[in-house]
């Protein structure tokens, strides 16, 4: 049993069915939660400073720890490891609380560091390019904006065009060994409106604007789509891409969907969309995974703005539903976070203020476990943070303004 509000308040009562009732409530919640307690995840804060929709990790100096680049108050700012108490701006946005909505780490200039990639949401996507140590750069190419003392960046557009993202993911599409940019255009008059693109980087990322933009969802993305994933679905070594369309305000959205890569004609090729399932309310996040072990790749997906987690069954896509209760789980994340060998989830509600992890029993079947309460999320990833092998979880609280991650427990517990 699980509880994701709080109680009313209810009348009073004489002391001795007060005691009885209090014996009852603790019964339930050792028996809802109790299982966690003795396998804590921990909690780390980052940064409490304000609000923020996306947080990712990186080796941004490759000393070798995991590093957290995440944005908030009108910049994106680097927290250095092993305690990511300095904070390091690496570059200041146009107005002064903006925010970031999505972002991703990935080497655009092959130099064999990570940069990262983002935007706001009413803008165009952009990367900054990681100076492989923390020191001001100067490039002919790009203007360094921020304060005397930030160490700086340097911003450069990726697309031009594409006007309102609202998701942002990387995969390699085409095959050619380097990751590209998957990007949305959540401005449906604007732009490329309602459509999807996979864009390739150029051959000179730091003099070419815009990218090598390849629109595959051409116009039949409508209903404000929110998050993607990439994966192999049918087995023929191509990537599909696969969204979820939240709908309201928007019209003709709450439907998961994705798009069949067309193999070595994906540059130029048509892309066949395929319906996974419509009338789902809130419609956000989906991912790929092969959830119940019989070598099919499958989709698992949260309604972010509404209720609930579930899974699409590969082939039939088929809906099994994870968990019915938990309310608008924006962010999802998809690993294996007990190494069992089979592929588990986590998810963070912001309705409901809870983190959750799902236990995959390896067959499709879950087990929920409480993380933690009184937090929200917009983003939330599986990396290990603290190099001790197995995977934690980094969280961006959106509403409750902080940057955390929590230690997986798998290994202190050995």
């Amino acid at each position: 049993m699980r509880f994701y509000r709080r109680c009313p308040k209810r009348e009073s009562m004489p002391q001795a069915n007060v005691l009885s009732v209090a014996i009852v409530w603790v019964l339930i919640f050792v028996g809802s939660v109790g299982a966690d307690d003795n396998v804590a995840w921990k909690k780390h804060v980052v940064m409490d400073q304000g609000h923020c929709n996306t947080a990712v990790a990186i080796d941004a100096n490759a000393d070798g720890l995991m590093d957290v680049v995440c944005s908030y108050g009108g910049k994106v700012s680097l927290f250095l490891a092993p305690d990511w108490k300095v904070e390091h701006v690496l570059h200041r946005l146009s107005q002064r609380r903006q925010t970031c909505i999505h972002s991703t780490v990935i080497d655009v200039d092959g130099d064999g560091d990570l940069d990262w990639a983002g935007a706001v949401a009413s803008e165009h996507p952009f990367w900054l390019e990681n100076p492989g140590r923390l020191s001001r750069t100067a490039d002919s190419d790009a203007t360094p904006t921020g304060d005397a003392d930030s160490t700086l960046w340097i911003r450069r557009t990726i697309d031009s065009e594409i006007t309102g993202i609202h998701c942002l993911t990387r995969s390699d599409v085409d095959n050619n060994g380097r990751d590209d940019l998957i990007i949305n255009n959540f401005e449906p008059e604007k732009g490329i409106g309602d459509s999807i693109a996979w864009l390739s980087i150029p051959s000179d990322p730091k003099s070419s604007i815009p990218w090598d933009r390849h629109v595959f969802a051409d116009a039949d993305a409508r209903g404000g789509s929110h998050y993607m994933g990439a994966g192999d679905i049918d087995g023929d070594g191509w990537n599909e891409i696969a969204v979820g369309a939240k709908g309201e305000p928007f019209a003709d959205g709450n439907w998961f969907a994705f798009w069949k890569n067309p193999g070595k004609d994906g540059v130029k090729g048509a892309w066949q969309k395929v319906m996974l399932a419509e009338n789902q309310t809130a419609a956000t996040n989906i991912l790929p995974a092969d959830v119940n072990g019989d070598g099919k790749v499958d989709w698992l997906a949260s309604r972010g703005h509404g209720n609930g987690v579930i899974w699409f069954e590969n082939p039939s896509w088929k809906i099994h539903t994870i968990d019915s209760q938990i309310e608008f789980p924006h962010s999802l994340t998809v690993a294996d976070h007990d190494q069992d060998g089979d592929v588990d989830a986590a998810v963070c509600g912001f309705g409901s203020e809870v983190v959750m992890w799902y236990e995959n029993n390896g067959k499709g079947s879950f087990t929920n476990h409480t993380l933690d309460r009184h937090q929200q999320s917009y983003q939330l990833t599986s990396v290990d943070m603290d190099g001790d092998g197995d995977l934690d979880l980094l969280n961006a609280g959106r509403g409750t303004a902080n940057v955390a991650w929590y230690e997986n427990p798998l290994r202190s517990a050995k």
